[in-house]
């Protein structure tokens, strides 16, 4: 059998369960996971290889309406991602019926150029949350919508189906040889993803605006000269508001320090190596609207 490989953008609107699909498929963690909107900010590659195949996953960041400059760099990120792959996996949130954020989605698939017309299969997620007597008809709509080639419902948390999604997958794969070296599981730097496990730790202990006006970015990155000596990252946590900033570093700096330790345990696990982490927070007034800093955080090209 000849071997397949092919590019595979996962779209649908935020918390659909994106990121825990790709991260389920892959068997590590690439995207990030929180319970709060536009967790992806960036189009994440996860790669899964096998002998007989590698899929390289595009996660896209979730489609909402945006009010920054960040957010319409965000939903631009996902329409550009869907003319450059072989698939499109639709993931729909199965615990919440149709509403018009997926309804600009479709659109958005809809209008992908005519001559690369790529073929689309529907993920309806968190099937456990899905009432028996909704599911012929939230299939029905969203394969309809899509002129979808195949339909599969999954719980990614779980990974229950996720197999056979992955089946349909490769099934519709061209031939080819591999597109990324066989060992990686990811396109995206070890600093990248540092920075985005500091980001995760902050989503997902932190509410109201905190979260959304929070980025992250690797200042320093020092080896050491004993290849079994620790490594040295310094971070800068950027913010919007000095009151965001007192509200990450807490009373005498405990909520920081809890947010460093979490992430640099994290951090360890995946370089498989000891690491020292300094975060910093720092003001930044309107970051998210700001097209110069926005393009220093690398959000948009």
């Amino acid at each position: 059998m000849a071997y397949k490989s092919g590019r595979v953008a996962l779209i649908g609107k935020p918390n659909a369960g994106k990121s825990t699909l790709l991260n389920q498929i892959v068997g590590q963690k690439v995207s990030i996971v929180s319970n709060k909107a536009q967790t992806t900010r960036k189009r994440v590659v996860g790669i899964l290889t096998t002998d007989e195949f590698q899929i390289a996953f595009v996660d896209t960041p979730g489609v909402h309406e945006p009010h920054t400059r960040l957010g319409r760099a965000m939903v631009e990120a996902a329409r550009t991602s869907l003319s450059d792959v072989d698939l499109i996996v639709f993931v729909a949130d199965g615990s919440k019926r149709p509403d018009e954020d997926d309804a600009e989605i479709i659109r958005m698939v809809q209008s992908v150029p005519k001559p690369k017309q790529v073929p689309v299969l529907v993920c309806i997620n968190k099937m456990d949350r899905l009432r028996p007597e909704h599911v012929q008809k939230t299939v029905d709509h969203y394969v309809n919508a899509l002129g979808a080639v195949d339909f599969m419902l999954t719980t990614a948390l779980d990974g229950t189906n996720v197999d056979k999604l992955v089946g349909q997958i490769v099934e519709r794969l061209p031939e080819g040889p591999p597109l990324y070296d066989p060992d990686d599981f990811t396109d995206q730097s070890a600093r990248f993803m540092a920075a985005e496990l500091v980001r995760e730790k902050i989503l997902n202990a932190t509410k109201q605006e905190v979260p959304h006006a929070t980025a992250v970015v690797v200042e320093a990155w020092e080896e050491p000269e004993d290849p079994t000596g620790v490594l040295a990252i310094s971070a800068s946590i950027i913010v919007e508001k000095q009151s965001q900033k007192a509200i990450l570093i807490g009373h005498q700096g405990r909520f920081i320090k809890t947010i460093g330790t979490k992430a640099r345990q994290e951090i360890e696990e995946l370089l498989g190596r000891k690491v020292y982490l300094e975060l910093f927070v720092k003001v930044r007034e309107g970051w998210r609207m700001n097209p110069r800093m926005l393009q220093e955080l690398e959000y948009l090209d």
